[in-house]
Order: structure tokens, then sequence, then C-alpha cells
């Protein structure tokens, strides 16, 4: 039996994963608001005493979460408010979920137009690819000039005695 208005399985997954991320960024939210008002520490303050931008310490509190750092500096930068707001280990955390499956999805995403695929190994390999067949080519090429002789792998020998000649035929003209 079909029920029409039934949401496919991956879709309905998809959307309760996005429902327990955001609920768990919200409550880490709160905690982090709640415990920073608790002591009284205003965002100018916290910025100053663990040396992280108050542009941040705002994206945090506001769930930002497109103004957060990259996920390597926001690990460091919980682990300190965390200490300075004298939270537990790991209160924070919450914060990360949603960044480590966006790197997780993003991680395989092979697109040309974006430049930044050079960063990866697939874009070293490329790289190293395409400079090993211009080598190749050019390899290739010589050796077919060098068949047909259209050059030649001797050295160009200049006599003083021609170039006076020529400057001589030169003048005279």
């Amino acid at each position: 039996m079909i029920i029409p208005f039934k949401k496919p399985l991956s879709e309905s997954s998809s959307m309760n994963d996005k429902q327990d991320t955001n609920e768990e960024i919200s409550k880490t939210i709160k905690i982090f608001k709640s415990q920073r008002e608790k002591l009284g520490i205003s965002l100018e303050e916290l910025s100053n005493k663990t040396k992280i931008s108050r542009n941040v310490l705002i994206a945090i509190e506001n769930g930002w979460e497109k103004y957060l750092p990259e996920y390597t500096y926001l690990i460091t930068m919980l682990k300190i408010l965390e200490i300075e707001l004298n939270l537990e280990r790991g209160s924070l955390n919450g914060l990360l979920a949603q960044e480590t499956k966006n790197n997780s999805l993003s991680k395989f995403k092979f697109n040309f137009i974006n430049i930044d695929f050079l960063n990866s190994w697939i874009g070293s390999f490329l790289y190293f690819i395409i400079m090993l067949v211009s080598i190749l080519a050019i390899n290739s090429q010589q050796k077919y000039l060098l068949k047909i002789h259209s050059i030649s792998t001797e050295p160009v020998v200049i006599n003083e005695t021609n170039i006076e000649n020529e400057n001589i035929n030169n003048i005279q003209k």
C-alpha cells in the first residue's frame, strides 16, 4: 500500500538529522550565553581574556554558522572558552556537529569551477599528470623535428671571418 503523503526514508532521516543538529546547536548557544551572563562577563571582556575575536564570539552566541571559523580553529577556541567560562569539557562541542557533517560531504566533491580543488590530493595528482603529459609531448615533438632534419643537435659555430665578410657586404650595399 502506497501512502501518497509519506516522505521517502532518506529525506525524513536527513530532516531528523538537521533537527537534531539544530537542537544541539541551540542548546550549546544557550549554555554559552547563560554561563557568560552568570559570570557577568561581557563579550568584549571575554574577547580580551581569551584572545578570540569579538566577531567570532558574537557568531557563537547568535548561532551564525557561516561566520564561524574553520573546524580546526573552532575546536581550539571552544576549548579555551570552556576553560574561561568554567564549563564542563566538551559542553560547547554542539557547535562542531554541523561543521563535521558539512566537511564529510564536501570531502569528495570535485568541482572544476572551484579553484580550491588544486589544494586537494586530487588537484595535486591532476597537476602532476598534466605536467607529465606536457613533458612527453614536448619530447616527442623534438624527436619528430630531429627526424625530419628541421633542427640539429649540434651547436652552431660562428666564424669571425663570416661575420666580417657580412659586415663588409652590408657596408657596400
